[in-house]
């Protein structure tokens, strides 16, 4: 693979739909956790493969003045600066709904070459219809433009991130229809209810965490060939911060790891001692 290939689908820049991906067809008992949604979260991972750390995702989380169902999430990438074949600063920016559960709207900025690609998704509640756009910043030129009727709910980035934390207690499977490039995809996951001890660079105790698995029912160029199954751990709390995912892509397998977070008080829930001997453990170090 170029080093321009590589600029345009850097494999940290999948890291958004990777945490995620689930349907809203919920069991009719099923209680959503709108407590994962908290102003002022902030949440660093680092991006490795093989012996190489790819990259650095920060998620940013604020409630909109006046709206107390809706968020502003904000997904940041960038690129190691010290691997000099990528060059990669994106930006998602998504309005998310607590209640219900679902994309209000995204704005994308990705670095393609010397321009920058903005997707744009408005979601019309009222009407059940989906405007997106795509277009270059620098050269403004529209690339595609569509209003796509007869959709009550979707799924990007942002409210995906979201979506799995809120359904990480609740034993089931279900099925996102995930907005990808301007197409409906779905992705599956499955929330097991396994408990797992994770351990992390960050903390020298093991981490108590729950387990999905996925699966991305979509592949080719598009984010930088993420498809197949992934895997999840979640913190097994109120707050279910995503810890650490694995998953594949054209490059190989990619490991995401929680490194820096700030979330009011929350620390993650660490495993007692006498529970980490009869816990699986995973190590991330």
């Amino acid at each position: 693979m170029n080093a321009s290939l590589l600029r345009r689908f850097l494999p940290a820049r999948i890291a958004v739909a990777v945490f995620i991906g689930v349907l809203f067809l919920f069991p009719a008992s099923a209680q959503v956790n709108t407590k994962v949604f908290q102003t002022g979260e902030r949440l660093q991972y680092k991006v490795k493969w093989l012996f190489f750390r790819l990259g650095t995702i920060v998620v940013t989380t604020h409630r909109i003045p006046d709206h107390p169902t809706r968020f502003r999430v904000v997904l940041k990438l960038d690129s190691n600066p010290d691997l000099f074949f990528i060059s990669l600063h994106n930006r998602y920016e998504g309005i998310v709904s607590s209640s219900p559960l679902r994309s209000e709207g995204l704005v994308a900025r990705e670095e393609e070459g010397d321009d920058t690609l903005i997707t744009v998704y408005a979601f019309h509640d009222s009407l059940d219809q989906v405007f997106m756009e795509q277009k270059f910043e620098k050269a403004d030129t529209v690339l595609k433009s569509e209003l796509r009727d007869s959709i009550n709910a979707f799924f990007d980035g942002p409210s995906l991130f979201f979506l799995a934390r809120a359904m990480l207690q609740i034993d089931t499977t279900i099925i996102a229809p995930t907005m990808v490039q301007m197409d409906l995809f779905t992705t599956d996951i499955t929330f097991s209810q396994h408990q797992e001890a994770i351990s992390i660079g960050a903390l020298d105790d093991d981490i108590d965490t729950k387990e999905l698995h996925g699966k991305a029912n979509f592949e080719g160029s598009t984010f930088g060939g993420f498809s197949g199954e992934f895997t999840g751990w979640f913190s097994n709390d109120s707050a279910a911060v995503p810890i650490r995912a694995a998953m594949n892509i054209t490059l190989g397998s990619v490991i995401l790891e929680l490194e820096q977070w700030s979330r009011g008080d929350w620390k993650p829930p660490l495993v007692q001692e006498e529970e980490c001997q009869n816990q699986p453990r995973s190590l991330s170090r």
